[in-house]
């Protein structure tokens, strides 16, 4: 066993409005049968052992934790843990609150029922450690990163937890609604290029192009094209209220030519660009 320490890096400059804020992130190795409580906390705190063993206490449940292992303290929550009298922990920790914190957890199948997360800890160990090391540096981006490397633990936490996803009694999603919709969002993602086609969105997103053409239209009663139409013509709606030229509101959402823009819209709206526009400004 090494050497017993403790350190705990506090946030430089917390924000009291935030919905997620990180306050403070620390490191130790404990000494043998190192206790800590019965008591209560008013924020939420994460252990996770990275070597040795010991146990934790809450709601009259006993739990033993070993490497690889976290536990939650939950606020208003009585508990207790203790390390291991031959092999003590040594491991880090992280302590935030905010209105996102419980459903965060919770979608991660994390409550005081169930505090304890099997898995994970060497994505949660880095992001631990990564928020010890910005505190401790007092960056004035420490709000961002606290904030960022806590989520980026929650998803390994998560992602042990519940290696199948959402909680029974979600509704799954079949494998072509997910494609469906993760096409969609490439889509958007990509409605203001020009040069955009269907086949580099097969591409990139690992499928032929005929089949995600199939599926997609399947899945939402319209072709890829049509609904890459409908994105911009209805961005293009919205430009309009604009002090925009119509060749200034074509390229802003794909067109590079403004007639065949113009002939688009009026397909789709029954009005030229300019009748939409007057309409619009005469609030007809």
């Amino acid at each position: 066993m090494s050497n017993p320490f403790s350190r705990t890096s506090v946030h430089p400059n917390p924000r009291a409005s935030a919905t997620l804020s990180v306050l403070f992130a620390g490191h130790s190795q404990t000494e043998p049968e190192h206790r800590m409580g019965p008591q209560k906390l008013d924020h939420f705190l994460i252990h996770t052992v990275a070597e040795g063993k010991g146990w934790y206490r809450c709601r009259d449940r006993h739990y033993d934790l070993g490497e690889g292992d976290s536990f939650v303290i939950f606020p208003g929550e009585m508990y207790v843990y203790e390390s291991d009298k031959e092999r003590p922990w040594r491991y880090r920790w992280i302590a935030f609150h905010g209105p996102d914190a419980e459903r965060w957890l919770a979608a991660a199948g994390v409550d005081a029922l169930h505090p304890i997360v099997r898995g994970g800890s060497e994505e949660a160990l880095r992001a631990m450690r990564a928020v010890d090391g910005a505190f401790a540096k007092k960056s004035w981006t420490a709000e961002w990163e606290g904030e960022g490397w806590l989520r980026l633990a929650f998803a390994a936490w998560a992602r042990a937890n519940r290696p199948a996803g959402p909680a029974a009694g979600v509704e799954p999603r079949s494998l072509a609604a997910v494609e469906a919709d993760r096409a969609a969002r490439w889509l958007q993602a990509q409605q203001s290029d020009p040069s955009v086609t269907i086949a580099r969105m097969a591409a990139e997103l690992g499928y032929h192009r005929t089949h995600l053409t199939k599926l997609f239209k399947r899945e939402t009663g319209m072709t890829p094209v049509a609904y890459l139409q409908q994105l911009r013509i209805e961005r293009a709606s919205s430009l309009l209220a604009e002090p925009l030229s119509v060749e200034e509101v074509a390229l802003s959402v794909g067109y590079s030519d403004p007639l065949y823009f113009s002939k688009s819209f009026k397909k789709l709206t029954g009005q030229t660009p300019s009748a939409y526009r007057r309409r619009v400004r005469s609030g007809v």
